[in-house]
């Protein structure tokens, strides 16, 4: 079984990818209703915005950041807060992720979670062109996990690694396969994107692959919105869901906060305005 198997297998039948389809529907509809051109917002706005609310819904959804909480049994405890700020139903569409399931798994401030063996970071990109994402160009955290190494049996057939860069590539990958290896993890990316005039967006889960001199940006990817596997798609921002029942009968109660997320700082040539490390 090949490693992009493993890991939707993996993360689909844990609910995660699930959890990244609803937590980017959720920001996306959000930083589109709020987006208003005459107020001087562009892509930059959107770009960032959709990032942190991305990150928001997932601490909701996964029960980190300041949604942590103590332990599984108190899951229920809180749930108005988890579902505060959200647009009405939209908290009961959200997967049902046990606390403690997925885990905060950050790399140099830059957002990402971990199951079983799969961590996943966040990162924007421009619409359209997910295949040519410049990994050298983005953030070193970015530029690292992209050197991370080939999977198991894959071979290149165009190899773009320069003799002058062997030695410091060779020390980041060393690097991020010890880190890997302490977390027992593969780091994945979960990257995102919007066309603003046609309202349409992209989703894909993948482990990116260090373009040097151009080429492939992926050793392999999954697009999140297919209906099908494997069938390229991109579907319209969803529209407010309509109004639901509330949480009646649910105790307000207080919700202990384990950790705060953190957020990094702008990375380089961010045409999209994500805001990540």
């Amino acid at each position: 079984m090949s490693e992009q198997q493993d890991a939707l297998e993996d993360l689909e039948s844990s609910g995660v990818l699930a959890t990244l389809t609803w937590a980017s529907a959720s920001a996306y509809r959000r930083t589109m209703e709020d987006y208003d051109p005459d107020t001087g917002h562009d892509q930059g706005w959107v770009g960032s915005t959709a990032h942190k609310l991305f990150v928001d819904r997932l601490h909701r959804a996964f029960s980190t950041g300041k949604h942590g909480v103590d332990s599984p049994e108190s899951a229920s405890a809180g749930l108005d807060l988890v579902a505060a700020g959200l647009a009405p139903g939209e908290h009961r569409k959200m997967p049902l992720i046990t606390p403690g399931t997925v885990v905060w798994s950050d790399l140099n401030q830059s957002p990402g979670w971990r199951y079983g063996d799969w961590r996943f970071l966040l990162t924007s990109f421009v619409f359209g062109e997910s295949n040519r994402i410049p990994w050298p160009q983005k953030s070193p955290t970015k530029q690292r996990v992209a050197a991370q190494g080939k999977p198991s049996g894959w071979l290149d057939p165009h190899p773009t690694l320069w003799e002058d860069e062997a030695e410091s590539l060779a020390a980041t990958i060393q690097a991020l396969r010890e880190e890997n290896a302490e977390l027992n993890a593969t780091t994945l990316i979960v990257a995102h994107s919007i066309e603003r005039e046609l309202n349409i967006r992209e989703l894909y889960l993948g482990r990116s692959r260090l373009n040097r001199g151009g080429g492939d940006a992926w050793y392999w990817k999954h697009d999140l919105l297919a209906a099908e596997p494997g069938t390229p798609t991109s579907v319209p921002i969803p529209l407010s869901p309509d109004p639901r029942p509330g949480l009646s009968g649910i105790q307000d109660a207080p919700v202990r906060l384990r950790r705060q997320s953190s957020e990094g700082s702008g990375e380089r040539r961010l045409t999209s305005g994500e805001n990540d490390k």
